[in-house]
């Protein structure tokens, strides 16, 4: 027990205790309560930096010139999108940009991927810290943007986060894949690619130059004279669907315009143009409203295909898209070319083998049976090249009228298919002022003449000269396509099948003559004379200018002469104009003399003429075809001694080939006169399976070739003295510059060594002069 004396003090004591602990808490509270407000005013000071610092992180976000978005870590939320990122996609926040995009799958990502395929990628930013790819991304209608894309993880206001950035990689990528649809047509030309494979290649290829912009390429079909709609995207697809074909004139869209005009057409407004009247609502439906249409054309200003673009908005292209326009017009001109080389090239040889069998088969039409045999034939060539109708017609010389003959068109309202009116010569030669193929419509005088059945169209008339230049009409051929225009590649066909025709209408008319003459030779010799000099008639027309010939070709002449020993006979020369400037000289002499010669000479100078085209010139290729047909059939053992002459008249180049003919006279400015003296095959018609040489050569500015039958140097005069190759040689020394031609030379020297002496052999001369470019 404590004492009551300590009590007291004790007391006192524990109060001043228990006043000092309460002092030191009161002081205490007083240090934390200040410490609580130094640390709420750090606090506030830190979120304002905070605040600060986010906005400025914000602010230079924004200004970087890359697309940035942050997602959360977790799951693709969007926490925050760039001004650049709002700007490409059309929002204002990036609420609205996760409501209209991330929040609707596949709607701003282009196929054939999809929202999960983003979703992963961003994933495995998560798993590898980092990733990287290219994303095409939908920014509108008809637009989109690429983007080199990098993701990865950050922090974002204080959370986990995962950074997206992406830099505007856009027009490099579109170079790049349009370098690579430009690489894959080039590469799909010089491969022999599909044509349909080739125009998607370049409708993607304008696409993707020009944005906004959907392609039509419109293939031309000659025969129908129309603008056939191709195409395998979705748009061309529903285009062609309602548009198969545009029709070739001006007024018929813009696709018809630019071909009828050859140039480019541009409708800045569909709507408000008189050219795509009745089109209006499609254009609708396939929400476009301007067209660009560029022909494409061949190197020689022909019509292959029209390829028109169109945009949704109304717009004139610029020059930077007119460019792009045209490079791609022309790699689609460069591949539909070689398709129809291609094409051409695959037909070719079908169309020879046809026209070598139908010629040989009109040379063959027996004369008891020639209607018949002509309309056989006209049925197969009406079949190989799809025609309409074709009538064969032939002049009746007595009467000096054009008759049909032949032909396949049929019945017209109770009318015959082939006009039965007579039309004379020279009425026809009034109307129709032409020797080449030529088209007549319904408005010509002439058509209502030679008129096929059907409905009316143009008719091409093939007119049958004896001679390009100056020769008698001796028939002609009334051609009609089955749509409206007969194929530019079968008129060739056609027109080579004509000079066929027209040998066998000669030798119909010579055989007729021949034959009368012969009848009559029972009767009256008198009368078998002067049908003689009827079938030399007939026969010199076969010849250029009847057997004189006199024609100039730029820095070249030539001069031709032709003198028969009988009423008829085996000599014969030629000169045959091929494309590309060059021109084909022949001299030919048959074996024997009268009138089987002038039969095997007809058929020499047809069949030469049908194989200088078709064989575009190739010497040896002639002459190992003449001499494959002149050997068929040929029981007389009949033969001909032929020199060639192919002459580039721009170039002044020359190749020759002789079989067994005399060698031709070379004459030189400056220099001595010399024979040929290169390599001579056998004569055409003995042997099969012969050999055959060309060789170039010279006939340099200044000089000349002068080709010439034996008749020249085996001319006889009164004392059975020959001509001879030395006489020859001396008149080649002679100087040009008389007045006279070299070729008169050479007549006036023979005429004068011969005086006195019948003619024993035909006489051909021909000198083909150089004067010189």
């Amino acid at each position: 027990m404590i004492s009551e004396a300590l009590h007291l003090p004790l007391t006192g004591l524990l109060a001043a205790l228990a006043g000092g602990v309460l002092l030191l808490a009161l002081m205490q509270r007083r240090k934390h309560q200040r410490r609580h407000r130094e640390l709420q005013h750090e606090f506030y000071d830190l979120r304002r930096q905070y605040a600060s610092a986010q906005e400025d992180s914000r602010a230079q976000l924004d200004q970087l010139p890359a697309v940035i978005l942050i997602f959360d870590r977790q799951w693709p939320k969007l926490l925050f999108a760039n001004r650049l990122a709002r700007e490409v996609f059309g929002c204002q926040t990036e609420e609205q940009l996760m409501d209209r995009l991330f929040s609707k799958p596949d709607a701003w990502l282009l196929g054939p991927h999809s929202l999960v395929d983003f979703e992963d990628w961003l994933a495995s930013a998560r798993d590898f810290g980092m990733a990287r790819r290219e994303w095409c991304f939908s920014t509108g209608p008809d637009e989109s943007l690429w983007l080199d894309c990098e993701v990865g993880n950050t922090i974002f206001a204080g959370q986990p986060a995962r950074l997206f950035s992406g830099v505007n990689i856009h027009h490099r990528k579109m170079e790049s894949i349009a370098d690579n649809l430009r690489e894959r047509a080039l590469f799909g030309i010089n491969a022999g690619r599909p044509l349909d494979r080739l125009i998607e290649a370049a409708s993607k290829l304008l696409e993707v130059q020009i944005p906004g912009t959907r392609c039509i390429v419109s293939l031309y079909d000659e025969q129908r004279d129309v603008l056939v709609s191709q195409g395998k995207s979705g748009f061309a697809k529903e285009f062609s669907t309602q548009v198969p074909s545009v029709p070739a004139r001006f007024g018929a869209t813009s696709i018809g315009s630019a071909a009828h005009t050859r140039a480019r057409v541009t409708t800045e407004s569909i709507s408000g143009d008189h050219q795509w009247q009745g089109y209006s609502q499609l254009c609708q439906e396939l929400n476009v409203d301007a067209a660009w249409s560029e022909p494409v054309q061949d190197q020689h200003g022909n019509l292959q295909a029209v390829i028109t673009l169109f945009s949704s908005a109304p717009r004139k292209p610029d020059s930077a898209v007119i460019q792009q326009f045209s490079s791609v017009v022309s790699l689609l001109g460069l591949g539909i070319e070689r398709e129809q080389w291609k094409l051409a090239l695959e037909a070719s040889s079908a169309h020879e083998r046809f026209v070598r069998e139908i010629s040989v088969e009109i040379v063959n039409v027996r004369a008891d049976d020639y209607a018949p045999g002509l309309q056989e034939v006209a049925r197969r060539i009406q079949a190989h090249y799809g025609l309409g109708a074709l009538n064969i017609w032939q002049v009746e010389p007595d009467e000096n009228l054009l008759v049909p003959v032949a032909g396949t068109a049929g019945p017209q309202s109770g009318e015959s298919g082939a006009s039965t009116l007579q039309v004379t010569v020279d009425w026809f030669e009034g109307v129709f002022r032409s020797r080449e193929p030529k088209y007549v419509i319904p408005q010509d005088e002439l058509y209502a003449r030679i008129r096929h059945s059907g409905p009316p169209k143009p008719v091409l008339v093939v007119p049958l000269y004896s001679d390009a230049a100056r020769g008698p009409l001796l028939g002609l051929l009334t051609v009609e396509s089955r749509h409206q225009y007969v194929k530019k590649s079968s008129i060739e066909y056609l027109s080579v099948i004509g000079s066929v025709i027209k040998t066998s209408l000669i030798n119909r008319r010579l055989m007729t003559r021949l034959s009368d003459a012969a009848d009559t030779e029972r009767r009256a010799r008198q009368k078998l004379e002067g049908e003689l000099d009827v079938a030399r008639s007939i026969q010199m027309s076969m010849v250029p200018g009847s057997g004189s010939y006199l024609q100039q070709f730029r820095a070249w002449s030539i001069e031709a002469w032709l003198s028969p020993a009988k009423a008829v006979g085996g000599d014969f020369y030629e000169l045959i104009t091929l494309p590309q400037g060059r021109l084909l000289a022949a001299v030919g002499d048959v074996s024997d003399k009268g009138v089987p010669a002038a039969l095997f000479m007809a058929r020499t100078v047809s069949l030469l003429n049908f194989l200088a085209r078709s064989k575009d010139g190739n010497l040896r290729d002639i002459a190992e075809g003449l001499n494959r047909e002149l050997c068929r059939g040929n029981d007389a053992c009949m033969f001909v001694t032929l020199v060639l002459v192919l002459v580039d008249l721009a170039s002044g180049k020359a190749d020759m080939l002789s079989a067994g003919h005399t060698a031709p006279l070379q004459r030189f400015r400056g220099r001595l006169p010399l024979l040929w003296r290169g390599e001579v095959s056998a004569p055409l018609g003995l042997y099969d399976d012969v050999p055959f040489t060309a060789a170039p050569l010279d006939i340099p500015d200044g000089s000349s070739l002068v080709l010439y039958s034996d008749g020249v140097t085996e001319a006889f005069n009164k004392d059975g003295s020959e001509f001879g190759e030395d006489r020859l040689l001396n008149l080649g020394h002679r100087v040009d510059g008389s007045g006279d031609s070299f070729l008169a030379h050479m007549r006036g020297q023979l005429s004068e060594f011969t005086e006195g002496a019948e003619q024993s052999d035909d006489i051909t001369i021909m000198t083909i002069n150089h004067h010189g470019f």
